[in-house]
C-alpha cells in the first residue's frame, strides 16, 4: 500500500532479524534508512544485521551513521567494538569497547575490553612495539582481574586472563587463570593450547604434554595444537614423538610444519604471544533483541 513507509519496513526487519532471516532483515533495514536516513535505531539495527552476516567493514561503517543518537547505548559500542576487532582495527575497538564499559561497568564490558588490549598489543608485538605492546597487556590484566572479581563464572573472562598472563611471561598466573576457565568450560580448544603454552612455559613438560595430546585428541587438525605438541616434544628431549608431530602437521599446513622443523635444528624461537590463538569476545549483544 505504502512502499515508503519507513516504519513498516523497519518493523519487517525487526520481525526478521529475530527469526533469524538476515538477508531479509538486511533488505528491511536498508528501505527503512534509505526512506529515514537519520533513524538512529534503523541505523543501529541495520549495522547489528551487516555484523551478523560477517560483513564487518560495512557495519563499521552503519554503526559510524548509528552513533548520534545512540551515545547512551553500549550495546552499539560493545558490537561496534567486536566489529573493529574484526577488521584488525584494533586501537579503535578498543576506544570502542571502552565507551561501552564506562556505560556498562559490568564483567562482559571489562572482558571485552581486556580482549581488545590483548589483540592490540599482539599488533604492536608483530610491528616491534615492544614497549607499547607490554603497556596493553598490562591494560588487559587489569579490566580481565576486574571482570573475574565481577562474575567468577564469566569463562571468557578467565580465557582472556589467561593469555593476556601468558603474553606477559608469568605462566604461573596464566595457568590458575586456563585451569578454572576449563573448570567452567570442559574441554575447550583454544584455553587448552593456551594452558599447554603456560605449562610449557613453567618447564612442565609433562603437564603441556597431556593437555596438548588432549587437544589433538579432540580435533586432529588443529595446527596450533600440534605445533605446540612437537615443540614441547622437543623440548622434554623425545625427538621422536616430535618427529611425528611434525609429520602429522606437514599434512595440514606445511608451513608450520617448516618453522617446527627451524626450532628443532635451533635456529628460530617461536614467541607465543605472535601466534594466532584468538580470544573470543563471550558475548556481544544480539540488536534488535
Amino acid at each position: 500500500m505504502d512502499p515508503n513507509n519507513a516504519a513498516a519496513w523497519f518493523e519487517i526487519g525487526v520481525a526478521q532479524y529475530n527469526s533469524g532471516d538476515y538477508a531479509g532483515a538486511l533488505a528491511s533495514y536498508q528501505n527503512a534508512v534509505r526512506i529515514d536516513p537519520d533513524n538512529p535505531v534503523a541505523n543501529a539495527n541495520l549495522a547489528s544485521t551487516f555484523r551478523q552476516l560477517e560483513r564487518f567493514a560495512e557495519a563499521n561503517a552503519a554503526y559510524r551513521k548509528a552513533e548520534p543518537g545512540n551515545e547512551k547505548n553500549p550495546d552499539l559500542y560493545s558490537e561496534w567494538g567486536f566489529c573493529l576487532g574484526k577488521t584488525s582495527e584494533w586501537d579503535k575497538a578498543v576506544a570502542r569497547l571502552n565507551q561501552a564499559r564506562v556505560l556498562s561497568p559490568s564483567a562482559v564490558d571489562n572482558t571485552n575490553l581486556g580482549w581488545a588490549y590483548y589483540n592490540a598489543a599482539r599488533q604492536d608485538q608483530a610491528a616491534g612495539r615492544v614497549a607499547e605492546a607490554k603497556e596493553k597487556l598490562e591494560l588487559a590484566r587489569q579490566y580481565l582481574q576486574t571482570a573475574v572479581s565481577l562474575d567468577p563464572k564469566l569463562d571468557a573472562a578467565y580465557l582472556n586472563l589467561g593469555s593476556t598472563n601468558n603474553s606477559l611471561g608469568d605462566h604461573e598466573a596464566a595457568v590458575e587463570a586456563l585451569n578454572i576457565a576449563l573448570s567452567l568450560r570442559r574441554d575447550w580448544v583454544i584455553a587448552m593450547n593456551q594452558l599447554g603454552i603456560g605449562y610449557k612455559g613453567l618447564k612442565n613438560f609433562a603437564a603441556a604434554i597431556d593437555v596438548l595430546r588432549r587437544v589433538t585428541t579432540l580435533d586432529s587438525r588443529n595446527v596450533f595444537g600440534l605445533y605446540s605438541l612437537g615443540e614441547v616434544y622437543h623440548l622434554s628431549g623425545n625427538s621422536k614423538e616430535a618427529k611425528k608431530i611434525q609429520a602429522q602437521l606437514k599434512k595440514i599446513d606445511p608451513a608450520f610444519a617448516s618453522r617446527l622443523d627451524d626450532v628443532f635444528k635451533g635456529r628460530a624461537v617461536v614467541d607465543d604471544a605472535k601466534r594466532k590463538i584468538e580470544s573470543k569476545v563471550p558475548r556481544i549483544p544480539g540488536r534488535p533483541f
